[in-house]
């Protein structure tokens, strides 16, 4: 797999979490320009292993998924998460958002 397709899944992943690019900058303590060249297609990449794993940790994906585009996770899904997961995949690009930020404070409970 080549640089661009990992940008772009890195960028894909962290909207489908509902998360802007200074999210991810805050939580993983780099910069905003960082963040900014891991996805862009002429940017440089995670310079490190324990950024790779803590970007996948932060998106939900698993680190295969990132490096070799592969659908597999880090463990199987329930009935029930795959079934969240189709639901979610329909959703406007806006409604994933909202989504996003209602399991945010969900999960705080």
């Amino acid at each position: 797999m080549n640089r661009l397709e990992r940008a772009e899944r890195l960028k894909r992943a962290r909207l489908t979490q509902g998360l802007t690019q200074q999210d991810i900058a805050s939580l993983l303590y780099k910069s905003l320009s960082t963040i900014k060249k891991w996805e862009s297609p002429t940017g440089a990449e995670p310079s490190n292993l324990d950024d790779v794993i803590r970007l996948c940790e932060a998106y939900g994906v698993s680190v295969e998924w990132y490096l070799c585009g592969t659908k597999n996770r880090n463990r199987p899904l329930t009935i029930q998460q795959e079934q969240l997961v189709h639901n979610y995949d329909r959703l406007s690009p806006s409604m994933k958002k909202r989504m996003g930020r209602i399991i945010k404070i969900l999960s705080l409970e």
